[in-house]
């Protein structure tokens, strides 16, 4: 679960050069810590780490030293002054696909910080004492396999409580690609839709196709409302970039050629198209042209309020189900431009 390096170079180049993942670091302090503690209960030698300088610590006190690193690493102010975003993960599937290898990480430790002890009381090198208030002597291999099988046991609870998590995270996944998943969707349009089309376009100087899905609401008393949706498999130039284009192409194929401000434009990019705080909500953005086509600017809108723009419903998409396909599905029909129409500059 790595999530930056951390990298130590020696400034006199006298030691090599030791590289650091501070996210599985921390799964290895947690496994210090276990063996320490079981070497201390077991009466075992103490687990001492390597020191450069000075005199190597009690066991104590390298115990201390773990649980202070274990805080240390899971604390947001000692990091970076940055810190680290506390809603990470971002979403619940990759939640539950992280607390599945934090169970296979803790068998794994369960594992290893059982087994060094249980096979020196099978050797005999360490030895269960009677419980208190009792003289009898524990039969040393049955105890040690008793405590192997509790282990065993333990273990592979931990294995199933991973794979149910890993399928939990994955049909959660799925749920998150629908449109009843998307924060504020709709599943339908509303009553003031009046057109919708995929502009597929394959624009001048472009070797793929550009696909924006266009939809053209017609609230009563108001001006049209064009959204425009920069789609799951557009793999050509993104609607940011060339928003004047196809403004201008839409007003002379589908509004009579339209002047740019007797319509009012959004640009729509569906959640899954961006990482980061606009992963899952996506980004919605008025957009008003200050010559003819030409000059965009945008300003970020809220889902309520592009439906308070048209007038009804607006349904999102989420990019993984935002294609060509799933809308000709629906039979939208697929519009290629006949117009050279271009903005300004």
């Amino acid at each position: 679960m790595a999530v930056v390096d951390l990298v130590l170079r020696d400034p006199r180049h006298e030691e090599p050069t030791l590289g650091l993942q501070l996210r599985e670091l921390v799964s290895n302090e947690l496994r210090y810590v276990l063996c320490t503690d079981a070497s201390a209960r077991a009466g075992g030698d103490p687990v001492s780490r390597d020191q450069q300088y000075g005199a190597k610590p009690d066991a104590g006190e390298e115990l201390r030293h773990a649980a202070a690193r274990l805080d240390q690493l899971t604390s947001i102010s000692e990091l970076s002054s940055g810190g680290v975003d506390r809603g990470w993960p971002v979403d619940a599937a990759t939640a539950l696909h992280e607390a599945s290898r934090v169970s296979e990480r803790l068998a794994d430790l369960v594992r290893y910080a059982t087994g060094p002890v249980l096979d020196k009381l099978d050797h005999g090198s360490v030895v269960a004492l009677p419980p208190a208030g009792t003289k009898d002597v524990p039969n040393q291999p049955a105890l040690a396999a008793c405590h192997r099988e509790t282990a065993e046991t333990i273990a592979g609870l931990l294995g199933e409580v991973a794979a149910k998590l890993e399928d939990l995270s994955g049909q959660v996944s799925y749920l998150q690609h629908t449109p009843i998943a998307v924060p504020g969707a709709s599943q339908c349009d509303g009553r003031t839709l009046d057109t919708e089309v995929v502009m597929a376009w394959r624009m001048l100087g472009m070797v793929n196709e550009s696909r924006f899905h266009i939809r053209v609401f017609r609230p009563s008393g108001e001006l049209p409302v064009v959204v425009i949706g920069d789609m799951g498999d557009n793999h050509s130039q993104s609607i940011t970039n060339v928003v004047e284009e196809v403004a201008a192409v839409v007003a002379a194929e589908l509004l009579a050629g339209a002047a740019h401000d007797s319509v009012q434009w959004v640009q729509v990019s569906p959640p899954g198209e961006f990482r980061g705080p606009y992963s899952e909500s996506g980004v919605i953005q008025a957009v008003r042209f200050e010559k003819p086509y030409g000059r965009p600017r945008w300003r970020q809108l809220t889902h309520d309020e592009l439906e308070q723009l048209v007038g009804g419903a607006v349904r999102i998409w989420h990019a993984s189900e935002y294609t060509v396909a799933s809308m000709t599905e629906r039979g939208v029909p697929i519009l290629h431009p006949k117009s050279n129409a271009t903005g300004g500059t």
